[in-house]
Parts: C-alpha cells; sequence; structure tokens
C-alpha cells in the first residue's frame, strides 16, 4: 500500500514545485519589497548625462504590461555637440518576466532580423566597474529606409553592475527585482556611422550615474 502512493505524492509534490515557480514569474502574489523599492527609483534617472539631454517616448501601458514590466523610463538621449542619438528603453520588473523578451523577439514583431548573432561586449569603467552587454544589429528587409539598428541589452539585479549572461532565464528569473536596459542607435550600413561608438560611449557616461540613481539602498 505504502509503494502505490509515491508515484501520487511524487506527483503531487511535482504539481505544488510548478504552481510556485510559476506564481513567482507571474507576480501571482504581488510585488515584493525589493521590487516596490527598486520601481520607487525609476524617477530618479536622471534627464541628462553630461552633454546627453534627452525627450520622453511614449510608450502603451498595455503593451509593457503584458511583458510583466512594472514600471520604465523610455526615453532619446541626444548629443546636440557630436549629433549622436540613442534610444534608452530602461524597465523593472521581477526576474521572471523580465529575463526574457530579448531583443530577438521583441523587434521580430516589428519586422525588424537579425543581421548577425549576437555578441557580449565587456565595458570597462576602471572604478566603476566592468560591465557586459549583449550587442545585437537587426534591418528590416524591404524597408524604405536602409537604416538598421544596433542594440546593446544587459539586466542588472542592483543596478550597479550590468550583465549579459548567457541564459539570462536561468540565472536572473528568481530575482525578486531586475532592472533591463536597451540602448538603441540606428546607422546607415556601409558608411561611417556603421562603425560608430554611439551606444558604447553614451553607455560609459551614463552607467555611473545610474549606479548612484537606481539602487534602493542610495
Amino acid at each position: 500500500m505504502r509503494s502505490a502512493k509515491v508515484p501520487v505524492l511524487v506527483g503531487v509534490v511535482l504539481v505544488v514545485a510548478l504552481g510556485v515557480a510559476h506564481g513567482l514569474a507571474t507576480d501571482r502574489w504581488g510585488p515584493s519589497g525589493q521590487l516596490e523599492r527598486s520601481l520607487a527609483t525609476l524617477p530618479r534617472v536622471p534627464a541628462a548625462f553630461g552633454d546627453w539631454t534627452s525627450e520622453e517616448i511614449a510608450a502603451d501601458p498595455e503593451e509593457m504590461g503584458r511583458a510583466g514590466i512594472k514600471g520604465w523610463v523610455y526615453r532619446r538621449y541626444q548629443n546636440p555637440r557630436t549629433r549622436e542619438s540613442v534610444s534608452v528603453l530602461l524597465v523593472c520588473g521581477r526576474g521572471g518576466p523580465i529575463s526574457v523578451h530579448t531583443p530577438d523577439v521583441c523587434y521580430a514583431g516589428a519586422g525588424y532580423r537579425p543581421t548577425s548573432d549576437p555578441t557580449p561586449k565587456e565595458l570597462d569603467l576602471g572604478e566603476g566597474g566592468k560591465h557586459t552587454f549583449r550587442v545585437s544589429r537587426f534591418a528590416k528587409p524591404g524597408g524604405v529606409s536602409p537604416t538598421q539598428l544596433e542594440i546593446y541589452l544587459a539586466w542588472s539585479r542592483d543596478g550597479r553592475t550590468w550583465e549579459a549572461p548567457q541564459n539570462p532565464r536561468v540565472s536572473l528569473a528568481r530575482s525578486p527585482a531586475l532592472y533591463k536596459v536597451y540602448v538603441v542607435r540606428e546607422f546607415l550600413p556601409n558608411g561611417r556611422s556603421e562603425s560608430a561608438d554611439t551606444c558604447q560611449t553614451f553607455l560609459r557616461r551614463a552607467i555611473p550615474d545610474l549606479a548612484r540613481t537606481l539602487p534602493s539602498d542610495s
């Protein structure tokens, strides 16, 4: 009799474990204190980083909600001195939904296709630490304009250090609060702008300021 109950008990444990994992991933039980504190830091994100000034970009709250995004900052930063510009989307939510939805998923819905495999890029800021980003390039086949996109993507659990693990769903999904940032620039292929380091230049200026404003214990 005892042995016959073992498969039943194993099944119950498995169902409970899957239910707990799904509940954490979908925020079924409401935001944790850490998530609330992290969300509260988003209004502190500077509207300017040195020479880079910004304007707000409208976002669809329903679309953000479907992606599990609880808060965001969406802006275009421009450097009038160098005439460079980048679009920046900084989002925050529980680790489960924020660790997924990489550019190959997000931009495919808008008709973009990758022109190369994502590559890791390390930014060494000296005393500002080392940060890793995933860099991708996309084009829209058959589009009116030949303009392409370069996207720097990374996640941060504390607002200080940015990382781009090989499998973020495994390493970051259990985080009670997680930031994700997209830094995007447009460029014309086969021209001078294709080799520009605009995203990297912006990030080198922005990361130290973000490290002072995003941490919820600051």
